[in-house]
């Protein structure tokens, strides 16, 4: 399941606070800018690859309502001919959600505003659209603070990354320049597009250092999985090895024991055969010997009585 997440410049935040500040009521609009899917992959030499979707919602700009419930009804039903009128001249399909500013109040959307915000994605016919919640408010009357959270559904936080007019953390080339309306940025391109666009108007280096990087990637998952199919034969091995050590021991002590067994078995019995035969030879009774030796058999002396 891809993670979302809301991507607003910060000129555009700013001039969310700006017209809060200059207004003596809430303040709620349009949002307005596109969403793109962007995949993460994760490469590892011990595990798979991990592959992570996340659905980026980048905000554009924004057109700010000149009163409250302008575009819906005091139910929440979205009224699509009030919403164009006031969009304007730009297109409902480029709306990705509405905001609302409201002080001091908690981080949660209401019951109105979970009504507005399902009819809103139902008129749009757009199943993720987003929520922003401002809220700013003072603490003790000198810290001003502001709060803010994007809202998929009731319960349901995106998380807000706020860039300078776009984001820092890019891994990755953008194929394709963002879409904007302003003239000035049309006749900036204009006169640098023969250098860095291709006939079809996509920047031909960043294709070029895109294939050098798929190629790459490639390379470095085909080593990979070299070195992982190395790293389980070797254990393999390892296993063969500890099984062939322990068979190894028991046919040795299976061996020694078979060898030693009779080797007892015969000792025993030459040794009642001997004392069979020679019971009544004088060596079995004493340990002592003279000069030719020959044994002298032990006499147990009695002792004299006493006089």
């Amino acid at each position: 399941m891809e993670e979302p997440a809301v991507h607003i410049p910060g000129i555009v935040f700013a001039s969310f606070l700006f017209q809060h500040a200059n207004r003596d009521s809430d303040v709620e609009g349009l949002l307005l800018g596109e969403t793109h899917m962007e995949q993460h992959v994760t490469i590892s030499d011990t595990e798979e690859d991990q592959v992570r979707l996340t659905q980026t919602y980048s905000v554009h700009k924004h057109v700010c309502c000149s009163q409250l419930n302008s575009w819906y009804d005091a139910v929440g039903r979205v009224d699509l001919a009030s919403l164009r009128r006031v969009l304007g001249a730009d297109p409902p399909e480029r709306v990705i959600g509405w905001y609302r500013q409201r002080r001091n109040s908690e981080q949660r959307m209401s019951m109105r505003e979970t009504a507005v915000h399902r009819s809103l994605k139902a008129a749009l016919r757009r199943p993720a659209a987003i929520f922003l919640l401002v809220t700013p408010g003072a603490e003790a009357g000198s810290t001003h603070r502001t709060e803010y959270s994007a809202f998929l559904s009731g319960d349901r936080l995106v998380p807000v990354v706020l860039t300078n007019m776009a984001s820092l953390d890019h891994q990755a080339y953008w194929t394709a320049p963002a879409a904007t309306s302003a003239a000035s940025y049309r006749r900036a391109v204009a006169r640098h597009s023969s250098k860095l666009l291709d006939a079809s108007g996509q920047l031909a280096d960043v294709d070029a250092i895109n294939a050098m990087n798929s190629e790459l990637q490639r390379e470095l998952r085909m080593t990979c999985g070299a070195v992982a199919d190395s790293e389980r034969a070797l254990q393999k091995m390892l296993v063969d090895v500890s099984t062939l050590k322990r068979k190894l021991g028991e046919r040795k002590s299976t061996t020694v024991n078979k060898d030693d067994a009779p080797a007892a078995k015969r000792n025993v019995c030459l040794q009642l055969a001997v004392r069979a035969l020679l019971a009544d030879s004088p060596l079995f009774a004493t340990h002592t010997l003279t000069l030719d030796a020959r044994p002298v058999t032990q006499v147990k002396l009695r002792p004299s009585p006493r006089k």
